[in-house]
């Protein structure tokens, strides 16, 4: 079957397609020169290359060009994404330039990102590629840069680098890194937004299938690529969003793009911080820092998520986050800024920056990690003895922070003037340092203890702020299942599990402040915003009725129990996990407290659920 492409014409209309002649197709593959790249990426002391790349001196000849063979299927992926990324470069360029508005999964840093859109469509020498044998040189040319390594001496600035990966030295990193963000970003905002911004006022169902369709293509040809640097390690970051988002947190896709990524990690030397400072400008070493930081904290959500051991451990790790300064600081300025760090490694100017929200997010992570060992490790040797460590550190950590980095109600006051996606981030942070300590509490005092019950009345209390303020955060998203079920629901149903069990407000005024009518008050409202947290027609929604209509049986017995199915009565040292009296259709043992933490992913949870849909940093 012959194929087709439309021209490439920069600004033409998309809804003008012509046919290209089929002569136009690579019939042969195609060879190019190259760097040696036979020995690239990271190797360590046990590997038998490493000994080798280790006796070689300065006086060893430079190792010849070597031939890189693109394939014909490789060179119509690359027409086909090409076709697509001059076609759509205006919608692509306005999605891409949106998010970053947002502040949003800014893992390649707005210094280079934006300056690097205005110059990224300028391939031909700025002239329009037109003719089939032209757009195949061009592609042709894209693969001999991507195949080149970019080199970052210690004088480079990022406008440097925007020029080395862009223009006419543009590389499938950039094209797929822009495609990608633009694709997860049309997933994520309201079908107006995606409407207001393309020129064209197309909808979201006729741009999403065509975008995806590319970010297929995409997949296919970077798999193949030889070298891995810190824009592969972004796009393959982004591509693991997007694979969350289109196949759901339990799927072979996901896994796959998240074992792909942490590969990319350990290939690049990330890891271990292989890079000397001294040889890379300040801006690449934070980018690195960076990037580590995000994969680590997103591989911990992931494993917290699904109870599954996490796949990035930090005893092969050198877990260093970035500096708590801006993207490109001014390397003559290096001293002066390293004299604002304080012993902790906080900027002392009190400013929330990019690197100041990853590096929070590390120094969580990093006690995440601990915990979730403590719950899924198989070493049960002193664990409330360590949990209680943990917990003692984990809170150490968060008191060290600074002050304007830790949440808490009052910052929804308007007379402060922080933005709405800035309370967001600092919310998500706050709840994930309430959730380790959830966690650990678990474990050092049971699942009835007070303190636990304290907690969980903590985090839904401060998740609940959201539906007093979604109509001013539904101007940044428009999905809130993130939050509401990741941090939400274990608590929640901790906290009903525990009122169905005990009737009575005595055997709960240990617990300070607490009050019987105003956490039913406050279970009824997370009940309610079940049916609007999540978009409407996504899995989520019909995920979240069904939780909803559960949660929603167990508190009409909660404040009715003479409806309850008649029980054994709970010793006063039993669990909330054992209880199997009262109203077995609503705690069955399939619903017991722990299994709802560890929800059955075949059974209960939409294979498209989306834990990442809200706002990552």
């Amino acid at each position: 079957m012959t194929k087709t492409f439309r021209p490439f014409h920069r600004g033409a209309s998309p809804r003008t397609p012509s046919i290209t002649s089929p002569h136009a197709l690579p019939a042969q593959p195609v060879v190019v020169n190259t760097p040696s790249l036979e020995s690239a990426g990271f190797l360590g002391p046990t590997s038998y290359r490493y000994l080798l790349r280790e006796s070689q001196g300065a006086s060893d000849p430079i190792p010849d060009l070597g031939k890189y063979t693109i394939e014909p299927r490789q060179l119509e992926l690359g027409l086909r994404i090409l076709d697509f990324f001059y076609r759509e470069s205006s919608l692509l360029k306005s999605l891409t330039e949106h998010i970053y508005g947002l502040s949003r999964m800014p893992i390649i840093p707005q210094t280079i990102m934006l300056p690097a859109l205005n110059n990224l469509w300028d391939i031909g020498d700025r002239q329009p590629v037109i003719g089939e044998a032209a757009r195949l040189r061009m592609v042709v040319r894209i693969f001999e840069n991507t195949y080149k390594t970019i080199s970052t001496p210690s004088t480079m600035r990022a406008a440097d680098l925007c020029q080395a990966i862009t223009g006419m030295n543009v590389r499938w990193e950039s094209i797929g890194a822009v495609i990608t963000l633009a694709s997860l970003t049309m997933i994520h905002i309201p079908e107006h937004t995606v409407t207001l911004i393309d020129t064209h006022q197309r909808c979201k169902s006729e741009l999403l299938p065509q975008a995806l369709e590319v970010t297929e293509h995409l997949s296919l040809l970077i798999d193949a690529l030889p070298l891995v640097n810190e824009l592969l390690v972004s796009l393959k970051y982004y591509q693991m969003l997007l694979a969350v988002s289109r196949f759901g947190d339990s799927s072979r896709r996901l896994y796959s793009s998240l074992g792909e990524l942490c590969s990319c990690i350990y290939a690049t030397g990330m890891h271990r911080n292989d890079v000397p400072r001294e040889q890379s400008p300040t801006f690449i070493h934070q980018w690195r820092r960076t990037c580590l930081s995000v994969v680590y904290t997103m591989d911990k959500t992931i494993a917290t998520a699904l109870g599954r051991p996490p796949l990035m451990n930090r005893h092969y790790c050198i877990l260093e986050p970035p500096l708590d300064l801006d993207e490109d600081p001014d390397p003559e300025e290096r001293e002066s800024n390293l004299r604002s760090i304080d012993d902790h490694g906080w900027n002392v100017d009190k400013t929330s920056r990019p690197a100041t929200i990853v590096r929070l997010r590390l120094l969580l992570a990093k006690m995440r990690e601990e915990v979730l060992e403590l719950h899924l490790g198989v070493n049960g040797v002193d664990l409330v003895t360590r949990a209680e460590d943990v917990f003692r550190r984990l809170t150490v950590m968060w008191e060290t922070c600074p002050n304007h980095m830790k949440y808490s109600v009052d910052m929804w006051d308007s007379s402060m003037s922080i933005s709405s996606h800035r309370l967001l981030v600092l919310l998500t942070l706050y709840l994930d340092y309430q959730h380790s300590t959830f966690l650990l509490h678990r474990i050092i005092s049971g699942d009835r203890s007070t303190n636990v019950f304290i907690v969980a009345m903590n985090i839904l209390s401060a998740i609940l702020v959201i539906n007093d303020e979604r109509e001013r955060l539904r101007e940044i998203r428009n999905d809130f299942t993130h939050i509401f079920l990741q941090y939400g629901l274990p608590s929640v149903q901790l906290l009903c599990t525990e009122m169905l069990h005990r009737s009575s407000a005595s055997s709960l005024t240990a617990v300070p402040g607490f009050s019987r009518a105003q956490l039913i008050r406050q279970l009824t409202v997370y009940v309610s915003c079940l049916s609007w947290v999540a978009r409407p027609g996504s899995g989520n929604f019909e995920f979240c009725k069904q939780v909803k209509a559960r949660f929603t049986r167990i508190l009409d017995e909660i404040i009715d129990p003479s409806n309850a199915t008649p029980g054994a009565p709970i010793a006063p040292n039993e669990t909330a996990d054992s209880y199997t009296g009262g109203a077995p259709d609503l705690l069955d043992p399939a619903h017991s407290f722990n299994t709802l933490l560890d929800w059955d992913i075949e059974s209960f949870w939409d294979p498209r659920l989306d834990i990442f849909c809200g706002s990552v940093f």
